[in-house]
């Protein structure tokens, strides 16, 4: 889970219909992940808590999926490295039962 101290928020107003709730309220919030940079907008609830809830989870989401892009990268870099491999080179041969270097 992300710690509070990791996201800022920013609380704005809301756009959309919602009448004079919408226009004195700040609903809406921008939350911005400190270490990623990564940052997420909510306003589809009508609390600022449950937008702060929203966009936490949400940025918990976009990091999951930044985690799997990055996993399955470096898999397929070392999947890639595994068939530039060079069989049949070898630096040192043993001969005999006493596996004496030759």
């Amino acid at each position: 889970h992300i710690q509070s101290d990791e996201i800022r928020f920013e609380t704005l107003r809301s756009s959309g219909p919602g009448g004079q709730h919408v226009n004195k309220t700040d609903s809406a919030v921008r939350a911005t992940h400190l270490a990623s940079g990564i940052s997420v907008k909510v306003q589809s609830e009508r609390s600022q808590h449950a937008n702060k809830r929203l966009a936490r989870l949400l940025i918990a989401w976009r990091l999951e999926q930044q985690r799997q892009n990055e996993c399955a990268a470096l898999k397929s870099e070392r999947r890639l490295f595994h068939h530039q491999i060079e069989r049949g080179n070898p630096l040192r041969i043993f001969k005999g039962m006493a596996f004496t270097p030759q």
